[in-house]
Parts: C-alpha cells; sequence; structure tokens
C-alpha cells in the first residue's frame, strides 16, 4: 500500500544512508539500492555521473557501488520509515562475467538480510552498468530458474522485476507467464537501454561520445511511455502492477503514465535539476489534475485511456 504514488528511484541512495530524510520528502516510496550481496566499488573510470544541463538529464557509470546487503540492511534495521522501504537487488558487479547459477545463487543470497525489513523487492535484471543491458534472465528458463529460488523464504516481501522497456508481444507475454506462478512476483520496473540511444538530444555528439554510460531523463519518457501502453495492454492489471520511471519532471508526465498504466511512478534525474520539494509539488498537481478529471483516487486513473481505445476499438 502506498500513500502517494511517487517513489523515489534506485541510484540516488545507494547503500541506505539517507533513508530517513529522503522518506521525509513527500515521496510515496523510497527505494534504496542497486544493493548486491557482496560489497563493490563500481566502476573505476572517473568521473562516473555527467550532467547535460541543455537536455535537462544525466549519465551514469556507477557501475552500482555499495556496501554490501549485510552492511546495508544492518544500517536499515533500527529505521522506521513512515513510507514503504525499497530495496533493488543486482549481482555484485566484479568486472569478470559469470555464470547464469552463479549469479542466481547471488540475487537470492542477496534477498536474505532484507526478508522481514523490506516492504518490497526489486530485482535488477538488466542493470546496463553491469550487464551492458544483456542479461541471461531475458530468456524464461533462467528468469524461472531464479524466482523459484525465492520460494524457501517465509515471508518474502512482494517483489517487482526491473527490465528494459520492451514494446515486443512475444518478451512481453514470455516474462508475465513465466511470473505468473510465483505470486510473490507483482509487477515491473522500467530500466533503461544501455548508452545514449536517443535522438533529438541538444548535448553535441562529440560530448556524448566522451561520456561512458547510459542516458537519464527526459529523452527517455517516449520509450518508456510506449514500454507502459504495451504492457498494460497485455497484462491483468489485478495481478501485476506496472512502475513508470523516465523522465518524471512533473505532475503532467506523472498523469500522463498513469493514464497510460502506471500505478506508480519514480523520480532521480528531476531532483538534480529540480531539487528535495520535487515530490510534494508532484503530489499536489496530481491531486488537482485528478479533481478536474473527475476521478476519487490514482487506482480510478491508471490505465484510464488504454481503456478507453479498447472500448472505442
Amino acid at each position: 500500500d502506498f500513500e502517494n504514488p511517487v517513489g523515489l528511484a534506485t541510484g540516488f541512495d545507494k547503500s541506505g544512508r539517507a533513508a530517513a530524510a529522503l522518506a521525509a520528502m513527500g515521496f510515496g516510496a523510497v527505494e534504496i539500492g542497486s544493493v548486491s550481496a557482496h560489497a563493490s566499488r563500481g566502476n573505476s573510470a572517473r568521473p562516473r555521473l555527467f550532467r547535460l544541463p541543455d537536455d535537462l538529464s544525466i549519465v551514469v557509470y556507477y557501475g552500482v557501488p555499495n556496501d554490501g546487503a549485510a552492511a546495508v540492511a544492518t544500517r536499515l534495521h533500527p529505521l522506521r520509515l513512515p513510507v514503504p522501504l525499497g530495496v533493488n537487488l543486482v549481482e555484485t558487479n566484479t568486472g569478470r562475467p559469470t555464470r547464469v547459477d552463479e549469479t542466481i545463487a547471488e540475487l537470492v543470497q542477496a534477498a536474505a538480510p532484507f526478508v522481514g525489513l523490506a516492504d518490497y523487492l526489486t530485482l535488477n535484471l538488466n542493470c546496463p552498468n553491469t550487464t551492458g543491458g544483456r542479461s541471461p534472465f531475458d530468456e524464461p528458463a533462467p528468469l524461472r530458474a531464479l524466482l523459484a529460488g525465492y520460494r524457501d523464504y517465509a515471508d518474502l516481501p512482494p517483489v517487482f522485476l526491473k527490465l528494459q522497456p520492451t514494446v515486443d508481444p512475444a518478451q512481453i507475454d514470455a516474462v508475465l507467464e513465466t511470473a505468473d506462478p510465483f505470486c510473490f512476483v507483482r509487477g515491473v520496473i522500467f530500466s533503461l537501454p544501455p548508452g545514449k540511444p536517443y535522438s533529438g538530444l541538444k548535448t553535441p555528439a562529440t560530448r556524448l561520445e566522451r561520456m561512458p554510460g547510459n542516458l537519464c531523463g527526459p529523452p527517455t519518457r517516449q520509450l518508456v511511455d510506449e514500454a507502459v501502453r504495451a504492457w498494460y495492454a497485455r497484462l491483468d492489471p489485478d495481478r501485476f502492477a506496472l512502475v513508470g520511471t523516465g523522465g518524471i519532471f512533473s505532475a503532467a508526465d506523472a498523469y500522463r503514465r498513469i493514464r497510460l498504466g502506471a500505478s506508480l511512478v519514480q523520480l532521480y534525474t528531476a531532483l538534480i535539476y529540480h531539487g528535495p520539494g520535487l515530490a510534494k509539488k508532484i503530489n499536489r498537481g496530481l491531486c488537482r489534475l485528478l479533481e478536474r478529471d473527475g476521478f476519487k483516487n490514482i487506482s480510478a486513473a491508471v490505465g484510464v485511456d488504454q481503456n478507453r481505445e479498447i472500448a472505442n476499438a
């Protein structure tokens, strides 16, 4: 249960050092991480974060540095947040390839310290900083084996799968069919593709070429909008929820994503350009938009544009 639909995306508070302060900023949930089973320094190259002010965007190349699951869980244990606490789990960035069975074992192990502590978990299965965007979990068999590994946990919190925003019907159906038998899987959060596959950027290409990593911010809006539209049209909304990340800078951005089918949205890049009061500002704007359109709550607006398209077809 979320008090409001505007959450903090993973990547901002990598090791849970500021969760209490972030929870006070008006977010409906705070997701920390990505956290791996073992501590990691991330990518050695510096700098690892670049601003693109002309595009209100950033390029991220951290390589998921974090203190490791046990240390992060110890830090979070005394906290009692007023909003749900999410923990994003990822494979350790060792800089070397790993076998699929090793990755599965590590992701399952990483969850252990957070069972009974986190309100939800996110499995970061396509992190472009660790896999280059190519993940074994794009195939049904490894994904099924991974999810089966969590069945032994008692009191496992709800789990979200963080995946690239595909619009391919076959890929969408394969994920939904694979996840359906695992009742703890409650939805999908969209990650971003590796690199900078976006046109129309104001930042010169010569600058972009010198920045390793993947681009986050407004240029990703159309990609994620299309993914939310494609996924919502194919899933059972009573079984799975969608979390829309990518380019959420305003109430209008959040409302558009919700009307396309996202139950929740998350912020990251926008905080850099608009500051810590943004979550409250977006929530106030959402209230006005809901009232304007005659909706009593966010749930009534989820997917409404899609539902109308189906009704008029």
